[in-house]
């Protein structure tokens, strides 16, 4: 899976938790500017270790923390603030963003 193809996936993934309306390109802007170049807490690249399968293609699926993050940087990119945040209330820290559940007709 292309770059591209994987960020309609994500976009797709985002706007279902989210809401945010987020578009592939905007997905790709993302990549480019705050993944891309990232490494991974043992200094291997994080977009091979947590964004990419084992062939090198993109995967399209998110886990949390990246789902969270892109969605926090799309909305940087359109010079908003992050995505509020809940509490964790077993041990008080602001630890994941708050869904959008929107009622489809």
């Amino acid at each position: 899976m292309t770059l591209v193809q994987a960020a309609a996936r994500w976009a797709d993934t985002i706007n279902g938790w989210y809401a945010l309306n987020a578009t592939s390109e905007e997905l790709v802007e993302v990549y480019n500017r705050y993944f891309k170049d990232r490494e991974a807490y043992d200094g291997t690249s994080y977009a091979s270790m947590f964004l990419k399968e084992a062939d090198g293609s993109f995967s399209p699926y998110l886990d949390t923390a990246d789902r969270e993050e892109m969605a926090d940087r799309v909305e940087e990119l359109r010079g908003n603030p992050p995505l509020p945040t809940y509490g964790d209330l077993y041990n008080m820290n602001l630890a994941n963003k708050v869904p959008v559940f929107v009622k489809e007709d």
